[in-house]
This record gives C-alpha cells, sequence and structure tokens, in this order.
C-alpha cells in the first residue's frame, strides 16, 4: 500500500502521501504482548513502520459492581464479562504504542438521562483517576461505541436521545475535570441502526455531541470512529449463504459508500467538523449470528475498496477486526476458522503487510 502522510485538514490531522495509516489490533483479551508482536510479524517482513501503534481493549459491557469499573477491569473475552486483569496491566508492556479502550455506559441499570443528569459522576471520575495514576492519561477511549446498534444497553432510540447527546457531553467534560488528557472517540456504527426508526427521519450525525447542548462548542469530540463490517445487508447478503458473488459483494459496497450514514456521508461530516476519521474496527463477518451466516464470505473486493478508501480519505488509523487466533493476517489455519478467507487474506496482506 501506497504510504500517507501527515497532513492537516480543516484542523484535524490526518495522513497524507508518505508514511503507513498508523494500524490497531486486538488479539484477545489477555494483557500480552506477545500476540500483538506475532501480529505485527505477519507485516513487517523487513518493513520497517508498518507495526501496530494501537491495541485494543474492552472493558465488560456489563460490569459487576461499580469498583470493577472504577478500577478499568478488563473484560475476560471479547463482550464477555468481568476478568481478573486491569486495562493498567497494559501500561510497562505496550513500549510505545497506545492502549484504545472500548468502554461501557449507563452501566448497572442506569441510563442515559441519569448519566446528564451526573448520577454517575464519582465512578467516571474514579475511572478517570485510576487511568491517568496507572499511566495512560493520554489512552484513546471509545466510550459506549456502536449506540446505534441495538446489541448493547447503552443505544440511542428516539426516546433517549436528547438525553444521550448530553450525557455523552458530560461524561468527556467530567473526565476531563478528573485529569484525564487522552482522546475522546466518538464511535458509531455504519448505517443508521436504531436512527432508521426515529420519526421524524434522521440520522445518526443528528446526536453529535456538543459542549453546553446543541448550540455549543465543538470540544467533546476529538476523533470521529467509526466500526464498519461486511454485513449484514440483507438485500445483497441473503442469510445463510457462505458464498458470494462479486456483483453481491460490489453492490454491498456500494450501499456501505451512498447509504444515509454510509462512508460517504461520514467523510462529510468528519471534513465539516474539523475531526480526523478513524476506523477501529472494520473487517469481515467470520462468525455466525444465531447460528446463521450474514456477512460477505471470503471477499477480497471489500479489503481492496476499504484499503483504496481508507488512503484516499487520509484515514488517522484503523485497526482491521481479526478473530484472535483465527484471522484473516493469520497463517492459514482453515478447520478452526467458520469461513475460509485465502482470497481477503492475500489481498489484506497486500495491501496492509509486505509486497
Amino acid at each position: 500500500m501506497t504510504g500517507l502522510s501527515r497532513t492537516t485538514i480543516n484542523g484535524g490531522t490526518t495522513n497524507g502521501p508518505c508514511t503507513p495509516i498508523p494500524l490497531g489490533v486486538y488479539r484477545g483479551a489477555a494483557v500480552d504482548i506477545g500476540p500483538i508482536r506475532d501480529y505485527e510479524k505477519n507485516f513487517l517482513n523487513n518493513r520497517a513502520g508498518t507495526g501496530v501503534s494501537y491495541v485494543l481493549a474492552f472493558l465488560p459491557d456489563d460490569p459487576v459492581t461499580w469498583p470493577q469499573f472504577e478500577q478499568a477491569t478488563l473484560a475476560a473475552s471479547t463482550n464477555g464479562p468481568p476478568g481478573t486483569e486491569t486495562a493498567t496491566t497494559w501500561t510497562p508492556v505496550l513500549d510505545g504504542r497506545t492502549l484504545m479502550l472500548a468502554v461501557p455506559a449507563c452501566c448497572l441499570g442506569t441510563t442515559w438521562a441519569d448519566e446528564a443528569a451526573g448520577v454517575n459522576d464519582a465512578h467516571w471520575t474514579a475511572l478517570a483517576t485510576t487511568l491517568v495514576h496507572g499511566g495512560l492519561g493520554r489512552c484513546v477511549l471509545r466510550i459506549a461505541r456502536e449506540f446505534n446498534g441495538s446489541w448493547y444497553r447503552w443505544q440511542v432510540t428516539s426516546a433517549n436521545a436528547a438525553a444521550y447527546q448530553a450525557g455523552y457531553a458530560h461524561i468527556v467534560q467530567t473526565m476531563r475535570a478528573a485529569g484525564f488528557a487522552g482522546t475522546f472517540m466518538w464511535n458509531p456504527y455504519l448505517g443508521r441502526g436504531t436512527f432508521a426508526a426515529f420519526s421524524p427521519p434522521t440520522g445518526v450525525e443528528s446526536v453529535y455531541p456538543l459542549a453546553d447542548g446543541p448550540s455549543g462548542p465543538d470540544t467533546i469530540v476529538d476523533l470521529i470512529g467509526l466500526d464498519v463490517y461486511d454485513g449484514p445487508d440483507p438485500v445483497n447478503y441473503p442469510s445463510g449463504e457462505v458464498i458470494r458473488t462479486p456483483a453481491q459483494q460490489q453492490a454491498a459496497w456500494h450501499g456501505m459508500l451512498a447509504q444515509r450514514d454510509g462512508l460517504t456521508g461520514w467523510r462529510s461530516l468528519a471534513v465539516d467538523h474539523g475531526k480526523p476519521l478513524c476506523y477501529p474496527e472494520w473487517g469481515l463477518r467470520l462468525w455466525n449470528d444465531n447460528y446463521v451466516y450474514q456477512g460477505g464470505g471470503d471477499n477480497s473486493i471489500f479489503i481492496l475498496e476499504m484499503a483504496a478508501w481508507l488512503k484516499n480519505t487520509q484515514a488517522h488509523m484503523h485497526a482491521f477486526w481479526e478473530d484472535p487466533g483465527m484471522g484473516v493476517a493469520d497463517p492459514d489455519d482453515l478447520p478452526r476458522r467458520l469461513v475460509a478467507a485465502p482470497n481477503a487474506r492475500s489481498a489484506f496482506l497486500g495491501q496492509f503487510g509486505y509486497h
């Protein structure tokens, strides 16, 4: 892949034509730098500057106690329960990499209205203190990621949209007041999601958080992060099929570009706000949902189109989603994969790794 240099667009630092786009990865819930280094070896192949810049980690979606939240206890597995390690355990082993931490909101039965009212301020302050004192005071936080999806309890609906907008801004202001000087990534999922049911119709951009309300200054969001996966797409990818045609895959890509709150729309929003656009999760869907496959299969078209998109739009960073131990960039181990992806693997390594 042609590298990208650092330039400034509308006040936001992005990538231009000389250095690689910073790469992130999630390699499992355990605090272990070994899998990160092994992953880097798939890309380096005697090329300098293609290592991992961001290590992705997750707090549990549903902490059992507030102390677990305040101490930044990590999830035991992706979308799993609390484990035994904390985020600050990463500090001494990052070796120049930046931790990108997914953080839940509306914990232990609370709501976005509670967040906006400051009900959880003490807990957010304690979390900020934990991160700062633990050497992670400048990490990247993905608070309430994929909020326009229906799969997390912090989802945004027409009933709580205003509370979400105020609550998210309040959380950021509370953590900054507690001394956290890191980066806040506002992190929707591609497409309208739950916003498609709003009346009157609206898009996810309608809840872009500003300080002190809808007309306040644009000081809450540092980065706009977009999660992008190759499916589900019930029009182009009928549920249950595993082998997709190139025509289906290309049609799905055009949908990702052109749909309401698609890639083109988010790029325009990021430019309008002068915020760098990131992709903290993007990738193939190599898993089943309720025992049904909904992804685009072994889709090299998606890999190549997304690689060109990242380069041409000067993405700030990206993290391809790799199911730990059986990801696309891992050495082929087909019996462990639900869907074999040799073509996608070749395309991915060709675009982002060796030549």
